[in-house]
């Protein structure tokens, strides 16, 4: 009942509190500014199934169909298809009862920035205490944490970990104001969370004994033990105990889970030869410390650098930090060293407390060095976040006619089908039991656009055993309903002719080629001036050009190209081939007379193939003892051939 009132209160203070009304106005323009891209990156196919996708589809079956955390997007390495067969999370099944309002991704995308403005609460008590920090720098330093660029760039994802920060932070404000019940019941939510968080519990218990430890070596020598030794016992206990819970709750849905770890390569596949080898071997520790260096010293400069490395000045609470920022040092897996990723969770709250207990420090000594330090911080910051590549969230935002090919296939699917898509549309298609980000053989409906970055890479472990996208092969039992700008849609048992159809086009000029003869030089194409490759008679090649490879989706095609023959002999030919992998296999040959072609003038030659699955192509050309230009080379897919 108090620790309601006390929360009422606090919540009233907004109204009447002026610092409490600014940082209230920064958090909303937060949340509002932050969910709009976010909705924004979501309707673009900017967002994907992980991890998204999986945390909405595992909200959608716990609460439509009972099934504890079921999705499908991991399934290739965890059979169980329940989120625990992964991570013990349980504070997901907190969040159903918010997802059954509105079964959309897009809560999601708007609660994490919601969940992570949350902070602002504890934060903002923090600086206050010991009141050395005046108003406009509390403001400052607590709108620093809203643009921490770690918590800020994953805009378009969501991941139970942004509960982390608002969750540490009120555990470590009531743990300074020595209320262990409070603290110890934040802890508790944010074990709920991840099982990391376990590690993180047992450093919290060893900087309860640090930061009070001449108050408890005082308590130890009179064999006492006070609240702080008790509750550090507790929190400690806590941690071990949740872990081998978490451990065993994982290891029940997904046997395999803690026995394949890949993360830490050479320390280790299991929790506990990775302990092991990183207590006993310091070679292999220096190694993985090592591995890709660069990047990790970067990482860590953009973790701390953006507050001006006030964190050192008072670096105990950099003990809770510790864990995480060991593991993701230690580890192959760059995603854990990124801060474009969602692991920062595990550490920002914790840098921010040692950052701004630097800066009190300072206040301490000297109120003017503090108020210097702290806009130091604001210049840091600010431009930390000018380095972002704000290139990115244009892309993010961006809507294509690609876009738009989907959004009308997606019309075409019915809502309890089975698919299998793309991972970038998979979080539109989630709410249902059978949707895969990778191929299933025997799904109602496949949906795949050639030209997403997903379409030929290999994906996130442990779907990484599913074949790539590019390499898939969808049957004869599968018709195409729509073709359109490289997006296709495939429906099981479909023999009717193609819905909606929109072809790609592309244009060769000689600056796009990969490999040619001759050389570069002006002509004159009647009124205009053009850039045309040359090939003389009597090269020693009789590659005239070749393009680079490029994914096209079935269908027909008409190719023109634009040349000039200046001179010939008999009976001479110019071959253009049409080829893909693997080893360059040629689909298709055209020839054509050269010595039928008018000296000096520009004409088009055209001819047209077709390909029954979306393929990588090139094409190329060769000449014998002629003199060609080459001016362009258009492919245009036709509905069908004239």
């Amino acid at each position: 009942m108090k620790f309601r009132r006390s929360l009422i209160k606090s919540a009233l203070s907004l109204f009447t509190n002026l610092e409490c009304l600014v940082l209230f106005a920064m958090s909303l323009a937060y949340v509002t500014i932050v969910s709009i891209l976010a909705v924004m990156a979501h309707y673009s196919f900017y967002t994907n199934a992980w991890d998204l996708g999986i945390y909405a589809q595992a909200l959608y079956s716990t609460f439509s169909h009972g099934k504890l955390l079921y999705y499908s997007v991991e399934a290739a390495g965890n059979p169980s298809r329940s989120l625990f067969g992964i991570h013990f999370t349980p504070f997901l099944l907190l969040l159903v009862p918010i997802y059954a309002l509105y079964q959309n991704p897009i809560i999601l995308l708007i609660l994490r920035p919601v969940a992570i403005s949350l902070g602002l609460i504890p934060l903002y008590w923090i600086i206050r205490e010991g009141g050395v920090i005046n108003k406009r720098l509390t403001i400052l330093l607590a709108a620093t944490y809203l643009i921490y660029p770690p918590m800020l760039i994953p805009i378009p994802n969501f991941d139970i970990l942004c509960f982390l920060p608002a969750l540490f932070l009120f555990t470590m404000y009531y743990l300074r104001g020595e209320r262990y019940v409070r603290s110890y019941i934040f802890m508790l939510l944010a074990l709920m969370v991840n099982e990391f968080v376990s590690l993180i519990a047992m450093a919290t218990a060893i900087y309860v004994l640090l930061a009070g430890w001449r108050e408890n070596l005082s308590a130890f020598r009179e064999g006492k033990i006070n609240k702080k030794i008790a509750f550090s016992i507790l929190l400690f206990l806590t941690g071990i105990l949740w872990f081998n819970l978490a451990c065993s709750v994982i290891t029940y849905f997904n046997p395999a889970a803690l026995g394949t770890k890949w993360e830490w390569g050479e320390l280790g596949s299991s929790p506990t030869q990775i302990i092991i080898n990183v207590l006993t071997n310091p070679v292999k520790v220096l190694n993985a410390l090592l591995n890709d260096g660069q990047r990790k010293f970067l990482y860590i400069i953009s973790l701390f650098g953006p507050l001006a490395f006030m964190s050192l000045l008072e670096p105990l609470s950099l003990l809770m930090a510790l864990p995480w920022l060991a593991a993701s040092l230690l580890s192959i897996n760059p995603l854990y060293y990124s801060i474009e990723s969602q692991y920062p969770a595990f550490t920002s709250p914790f840098i921010f407390i040692s950052a701004i207990d630097g800066v009190k420090k300072l206040a301490n000594f000297s109120t003017d060095i503090a108020k210097k330090v702290a806009i130091m911080m604001a210049i840091m910051l600010f431009t930390s976040i000018l380095l972002v590549p704000f290139g990115t969230f244009s892309e993010m935002v961006r809507f294509d006619e690609r876009d738009s090919a989907i959004w009308l296939a997606l019309k075409e699917i019915p809502p309890e089908a089975s698919v299998s898509v793309m991972p970038d549309i998979y979080p539109h298609l989630c709410n249902r039991i059978e949707a895969y980000p990778y191929f299933v053989d025997g799904v109602e409906y496949v949906l795949i656009n050639i030209y997403s970055w997903w379409y030929d890479v290999i994906l996130p472990r442990p779907t990484h055993i599913a074949p790539r996208w590019c390499d898939v092969s969808v049957g004869d039992e599968y018709g195409i309903v729509l073709n359109m700008n490289g997006v296709i849609l495939y429906k099981r048992g479909y023999n009717g002719p193609i819905k909606y159809f929109s072809g790609v086009s592309f244009r060769y000029g000689v600056h796009d080629l990969v490999d040619s003869s001759g050389k570069i030089i002006l002509d004159e194409d009647g009124s205009r001036v053009v850039d045309a490759l040359i090939h003389i008679a009597g090269e020693q090649s009789s590659l005239l050009f070749r393009t680079a490879f490029k994914y096209l989706p079935p269908g027909d095609y008409r190719v023109v190209v634009r040349l000039k023959v200046s001179y010939t002999t008999p009976k001479e030919t110019i071959r253009f081939e049409v080829r893909t992998r693997p080893g360059e296999v040629k689909i298709f040959t055209k020839e054509f007379s050269v010595s039928e072609l008018p000296l000096a003038e520009w004409r088009d030659l055209s001819f047209y193939f077709s390909i029954n699955k979306p393929m990588p192509i090139e094409f190329a050309s060769y000449v014998g003892n002629s003199s060609v230009y080459f001016q362009s080379l258009n492919v245009l897919q036709v509905r069908e051939k004239l």
